[in-house]
């Protein structure tokens, strides 16, 4: 089986990450780890979360809210390169990351790159108060929030758990025109180009 070469790219990362580590690298150069998402309180009998999809799974549909509360279907992209980004408010990580997604996607949206970027795990009134201040700073970026949101009756039903199984932020699924997944990306350090390559596995140039 070929393996595909963001993932090539990943592994490689991550053994120049673990010398580094080894090395007390600079708070400039140390990598940024994703952010693992605090569960609620768990519920009797809930069932365990499920493992983090990976590369070449049919990426699951789902409905998010956009900053005008209108529904955008995951499935209504199809035919498009999609970077899905689980992110929060909250999430230090996360905030870090935008500048660099939001340069890969004014980069490549003339080749029909769209980056949906899911608020999860967050309340839709942290949501809003942060695209009050902060959207416009990431003009070619599609900001939702998941309908479950935290606090709610339904919060284990949110997307990024649910029917994607992450856990911890930001976590970056790159989608391929045919809706299957070419690659998963956790966490974020400075000069990441993980992306990129991904991107270009799913015809991105």
């Amino acid at each position: 089986m070929k393996i595909p070469s963001c993932l090539l790219w990943s592994l490689s990362v991550a053994l120049v990450a673990a010398a580094a580590s080894a090395q007390e690298p600079t708070p400039a150069t140390k990598a940024v780890p994703a952010q693992k998402i605090v569960p609620m309180a768990a519920k009797p009998g809930a069932a365990a979360g499920m493992k983090l999809l990976e590369t070449g799974a049919t990426a699951p549909d789902f409905v998010s809210n956009d900053p005008s509360s209108q529904p955008v279907r995951l499935a209504s992209l199809k035919g498009k390169v999609v970077v899905l980004d689980f992110w929060a408010t909250w999430c230090g990580p996360c905030q870090k990351s935008l500048p660099h997604t939001q340069a890969v996607a004014k980069k490549f949206k003339d080749q029909g790159l769209v980056v949906l970027a899911c608020c999860t795990s967050d309340t839709r009134a942290k949501f809003d108060e942060w695209v009050k201040t902060s959207q416009a700073t990431y003009p070619d970026i599609k900001f939702t929030c998941d309908p479950c949101e935290r606090g709610s009756a339904n919060y284990d039903d949110r997307a990024s758990k649910k029917l994607y199984g992450v856990a911890g932020i930001p976590t970056q699924f790159i989608i391929g025109r045919d809706g299957k997944i070419a690659g998963v990306l956790v966490g974020y350090s400075d000069g990441d180009v993980r992306l990129e390559a991904c991107l270009a596995t799913a015809g991105v140039k």
